[in-house]
């Protein structure tokens, strides 16, 4: 089973394509509390009525990717 590392917590459009893949863990750094479909907003990965359902950790190195994701956005602006 393969293992996706992510800085930003999905969406519900990725959330579903990783199910779909069959995905078996995702650990993702940190938290989207407006579109986040891995706890935040919804939880796509433990729905029962899906026939797959993705292991889920959060939160490693939460203020490093934060800062990451920071960075990132400021100079797109």
């Amino acid at each position: 089973g393969a293992t996706l590392y992510i800085t930003l917590e999905p969406c519900i459009m990725c959330a579903g394509a990783i199910v779909h893949a069959r995905i078996e863990r995702v650990v993702f750094a940190t938290s989207e509390p407006k579109t986040g479909a891995a706890g935040s907003c919804l939880d796509i990965f433990n729905i029962p009525q899906l026939n797959h359902h993705v292991i889920c950790e959060q939160g490693i190195l939460a203020e490093q990717s934060s800062e990451l994701l920071r960075n990132f956005f400021r100079s797109r602006r």
